[in-house]
């Protein structure tokens, strides 16, 4: 048995996850416009704007999420004994307590018949509710909870699943850029060995591929003048790329009858788009990986062509390539990660606590046995971290491992996040 499914019935995920749904303006809940998943729980009633009812005696308050074509926002309604209220008779405060009992207080001003919160109302829709309206000298209070995105795992269920923790941290972070470029011969590792008068190749010993080290006898040359057969010698170390000749042919003078590569070191040629050459210099730490799947390699950046390509408005970058076991082959694609600075950045995670859900990149901050889902804005990403741009705060604990499980367990509840 998966030990997987040990551990998801220990999740419970939590129940109301529909609540924040009522109080959405735009598509009714009851249309599929959900932040959580369905609820057991009796739908609460909705007002002519789709938002939440909420009623104190005869004094009604209609309290909307709105987010057609803006940033989610609070919008407000009101009602004294079935007639309207207007909004600047009422004075409406709406305080969100997140998990981790983080506050997040709403002032409303009135704007035509409808009362609007001062603020964003930022993702996730989850936290507990107090609200306070204040009419006619009289106080309406209300407080419900809304939870979104969220689970709740005992320790021991979380330790035993291999669910680790992490503070987001500061860092210094790379910035970098993706490029692709191709292995090619270093030129001046190739060697030719050529007929040294016209004459008849009498012995061609030397197949493509086949190594040679330098001084070997891999050809013989029949002068046609004087009869007079000369070997001809490998110039150097390397592997034979070209085979020009066959025993019997006649061949002229100085005519090349192979060419040997030393393939123990190669170029690698990035093309670097032409927006980029400016911050591409020599000297700059480039990781290459190959689709052969094998491990990546460090190298350095040992130039950058003066020249722009008509054809792909991009110029070379060239890295020395230490090639011993011969992995590297001329010719071969290849991708290069160019290192071009580092600066620190305030908040990061690690890499491997990022998942996606309900279309938003996330990570799962831990509030007790809360663990609750956090969209993010992110920045650059160097190695395994990531720059936090908006959604965490620099301290705050999050998943820094296991956190597919947390997310399975989201979803295996059926939950929605439409917008």
């Amino acid at each position: 048995m998966n030990p997987r499914n040990n551990i998801i019935p220990s999740l419970i995920l939590l129940a109301g996850l529909a609540a924040s749904a009522w109080l959405y303006q735009g598509t009714p809940a009851s249309e599929g416009h959900g932040h959580g998943a369905k609820s057991s729980e009796p739908e609460a009633a909705k007002g002519p704007n789709r938002g939440r009812l909420l009623s104190d005696g005869d004094f009604v308050l209609e309290l909307a999420i709105f987010e057609a074509g803006v940033p989610p926002e609070f919008r407000a309604w009101f009602t004294k004994a079935g007639k309207p209220a207007s909004p600047t008779d009422v004075k409406l405060s709406v305080t969100l307590i997140r998990p981790g009992q983080v506050e997040d207080r709403f002032n409303f001003s009135p704007e035509g018949g409808l009362a609007r919160g001062d603020h964003e109302v930022a993702e996730p829709h989850s936290f507990d509710y107090a609200i306070v309206a204040e009419h006619a000298g009289v106080a309406h209070r209300w407080a419900f909870e809304a939870p979104e995105m969220q689970t709740v795992i005992a320790a021991a269920a979380a330790e035993k699943a291999g669910v680790k923790v992490d503070q987001a941290a500061s860092a210094e972070l790379a910035e970098a850029i993706e490029v692709y470029g191709r292995v090619v011969l270093d030129p001046d590792r190739v060697r030719r060995a050529s007929a040294r008068f016209a004459g008849v190749v009498l012995d061609a010993r030397k197949s493509l591929g086949d190594k040679v080290v330098a001084g070997e006898v891999i050809a013989r040359v029949e002068n046609s003048q004087t009869l007079v057969s000369v070997d001809v010698k490998a110039p150097g170390d390397g592997v034979v790329i070209t085979r020009s000749a066959a025993a019997g042919e006649s061949v002229a003078e100085g005519a090349v009858l192979y060419t040997i590569a030393d393939l123990e070191q190669v170029w690698v040629e990035l093309e670097i788009p032409r927006k980029e050459i400016s911050r591409v210099q020599a000297g700059q730490a480039v990781m290459l990986r190959a689709d052969d799947g094998a491990e990546d390699i460090k190298g350095v950046v040992a130039s950058v062509s003066p020249l722009v390509s008509a054809d792909t408005q991009s110029a070379l970058a060239r890295v020395v390539l230490p090639n011993p076991r011969g992995r590297w082959r001329p010719g071969g694609f290849i991708k290069g990660v160019i290192t071009l600075g580092s600066s620190p950045a305030q908040v990061t995670v690690k890499t491997s606590a990022l998942q996606t859900i309900f279309g938003f990149t996330v990570v799962f901050s831990r509030h007790g046995d809360v663990y609750q889902a956090r969209p993010l804005e992110l920045g650059r990403r160097d190695g395994d971290r990531a720059e936090v741009l908006k959604g965490l705060s620099k301290g705050e604990t999050y998943v820094s491992e296991g956190s597919f499980l947390i997310k399975a367990d989201i979803g295996k509840a059926g939950a929605s996040h439409d917008h």
